[in-house]
């Protein structure tokens, strides 16, 4: 029996490395997922704050102006990207963000409370 071999980029890094076809594995090793992880926590934790104000303090946040520190931070984030990863995306690419969580992309049927 042939085992067929997939050639993959490491989302880290962006060095090519082999995986079985079965595997799901996007890091050439386990430093450059730690790496990629490590960073998006440390970004995600701002953006989290600021977005939940967008979102649920809204007066607060339009006058604060954090809709446009959302997007500061966006290309704050891209330019160190562009410096310090050869211009390699730190970002997974929303479709597979969205297979993950298919209930984003449902349709609510009911109205929460509050709402």
């Amino acid at each position: 029996m042939t085992s067929y071999r997939l050639n993959a980029e490491c989302l880290e890094c962006g060095r090519r490395f082999t995986r079985l076809p079965f595997q799901a594995r996007e890091f050439c090793s386990a430093q450059c997922r730690q790496g990629w992880n490590n960073r998006r926590l440390q970004r995600g934790a701002e953006l989290y704050d600021l977005y939940m104000a967008h979102r649920f303090e809204r007066a607060d946040a339009k006058a604060l102006g954090v809709f446009q520190a959302i997007n500061r931070l966006a290309s704050d984030f891209r330019a160190e990207d562009r410096e310090r990863r050869a211009g390699r995306r730190s970002w997974r690419k929303p479709r597979a963000v969205i297979a993950e969580r298919p209930y984003l992309k449902a349709i609510a049927t009911q109205v929460r409370a509050g709402r």
